[in-house]
């Protein structure tokens, strides 16, 4: 058998041919090629390939990163006579206007949160325009040093899973209905904490956290000596918070809180002495029903190391059966100093607010120096109409003394110290517009006049006005400026 010679393209291996047979064959190739890429072509420009549909393409979507700006202005007209401190029956009135402004930076990213709120408060006319500075006007003297506008809130929040994350940085810390942590929103600067909080939520049963707070009043070189200027803090806290969702009626809140105050004799400020407030509240639910009960047990030493022994009772019930009435009655149950007692029996509730619990004139904010160490009972009855736009709030306060502590060495130890009747009308024209216009008055005791004021002489009793009252006018803008999305 004849063999013939072979040229090699590639790996494929041919016979060797002559030049027409070549010539041929490269035409045909090349036809070959050519309607090839042509089809190719036309396919892709002319009939665009169908996706494989044979299997669910999966697309992962990348979570947006996001900040929200937004202000809120609160400007409230007051008239007073008689808010707060009780007045002699000559004494003028008092009209002033004060403002509060934040700027708000709220960014949010899917492991990551930061929020920073700027704060500028002052009553009109408190300073100078001109000057180019502001003030923070102080709880008990409106004649505070001046400042320059400062962060109300500033933390980070960095995000360990979906459930776990830490907050670090100035901040506000409200639990339960904020009786013992509270923004304190009413007051003109509010309240805010130093502090890191741990937390939990799976956003169904459980939410709890866990807060540190370490203070000091300046870069101390050798001690922990805590000294602020102007005013008393904590020197640390710790608390923890529960929430738990028993069942579809039932939740279940506990607070656990420690915080030290450092000794109050300059000579041992090496000593911290603890406060431990432990209790909870307990919520049932059902249709138009709703039903409390909290309690809490205060124990430890105060800040001259004496021992603390004090309690705390609140029942509530509440019912929301009539079209947009809501009616609510209760009792808050404070301990004041038993006379036979050698420790602390006044209960203190720590940082919460007192505006919405025990009366709108804040005769009773600071504990035991507004019920002189006697304590404080205050049964009450809400009614409170609301629709979109309008709501309207009538509250009724009794008050009592729960000791006569405060009536020692004092003509009257009738423990009854009053009835206080408030009137607030809300107005939402606006997601971002509130305008409240409030009303309250009061009746008091002579009672009363020697719990405010437990170094009153008896003559002076009677010059005291026993009808106080107090109205305002406050309008709240709460708009977003801009949202932004990257």
């Amino acid at each position: 058998m004849k063999k013939y010679p072979t040229i090699s393209i590639g790996y494929i291996y041919l016979p060797e041919i002559n030049q027409h047979m070549r010539l041929n064959l490269f035409k045909k190739t090349s036809i070959f090629v050519m309607l090839f890429f042509a089809n190719q072509l036309k396919a892709q420009t002319i009939e665009p390939a169908k996706a494989d549909t044979s299997k669910p393409v999966k697309i992962e979507e990348k979570k947006a990163n996001t900040l929200n700006i937004s202000a809120d202005m609160r400007v409230r007209t007051e008239y007073r006579h008689g808010y707060r401190n009780l007045a002699y029956q000559d004494t003028s009135s008092a009209f002033f206007v004060q403002q509060r402004t934040r700027i708000n930076f709220d960014y949010k990213a899917k492991r990551f949160d930061f929020y920073v709120s700027l704060q500028d408060t002052r009553l009109w006319g408190q300073q100078d325009p001109r000057a180019g500075h502001g003030t923070i006007p102080s709880v008990t003297d409106v004649s505070s040093s001046t400042v320059s506008p400062y962060f109300f809130e500033a933390y980070a929040e960095p995000h360990l899973n979906d459930r776990w994350s830490v907050r670090i940085g100035r901040q506000r810390i409200m639990y339960d209905n904020q009786r013992l942590f509270a923004e304190n929103d009413w007051r003109l600067a509010a309240n805010a904490h130093d502090a890191v909080r741990f937390i939990y939520n799976d956003k169904l049963k459980v939410n709890t956290e866990f807060i540190a707070a370490f203070n000091q009043s300046a870069e101390n070189i050798y001690t922990t000596n805590y000294a602020p200027n102007g005013f008393k803090n904590y020197k640390v806290l710790l608390n923890h918070y529960l929430n738990l969702k028993i069942s579809k009626n039932f939740t279940l809140q506990t607070l656990n809180t420690a915080d030290g105050y450092q000794s109050s004799d300059p000579k041992s400020y090496n000593s911290t002495y603890m406060r431990y407030t432990n209790g909870g509240r307990i919520e049932y639910s059902s249709y138009n029903w709703y039903a409390t009960f909290s309690g809490y047990y205060q124990h430890g030493f105060d800040s001259t190391a004496k021992e603390i022994s004090a309690f705390y009772f609140q029942p509530e019930i509440k019912y929301s059966g009539i079209k947009n009435l809501t009616i609510r009655l209760g009792a808050e149950y404070l301990s004041g100093q038993d006379s036979t007692s050698t420790k602390n029996n006044n209960f203190v509730p720590l940082y919460g607010v007192a505006h919405r619990f025990m009366g709108n004139m804040d005769f009773f904010t600071q504990f035991p120096t507004d019920v002189s160490n006697g304590g404080l009972l205050n049964p009450y009855l809400f009614f409170q109409y609301q629709t979109a736009k309008w709501s309207v709030r009538m509250e009724n306060h009794l008050f009592y003394s729960h000791t006569l502590a405060a009536f020692k060495g004092k003509p009257d130890n009738n423990k009854y110290l009053g009835f206080e009747n408030d009137w607030r009308i809300n107005f939402k024209p606006n997601s971002f517009t509130d305008i409240e216009l409030g009303a309250c008055w009061a009746t008091v005791t002579n009672s009363m006049v020697e719990v405010r004021n437990p170094k009153i002489a008896n003559s002076e009793i009677e010059k005291y006005s026993k009808l106080p009252y107090w109205t305002y006018l406050s309008i709240k803008f709460t708009p977003s400026l801009a949202k932004l999305s990257f």
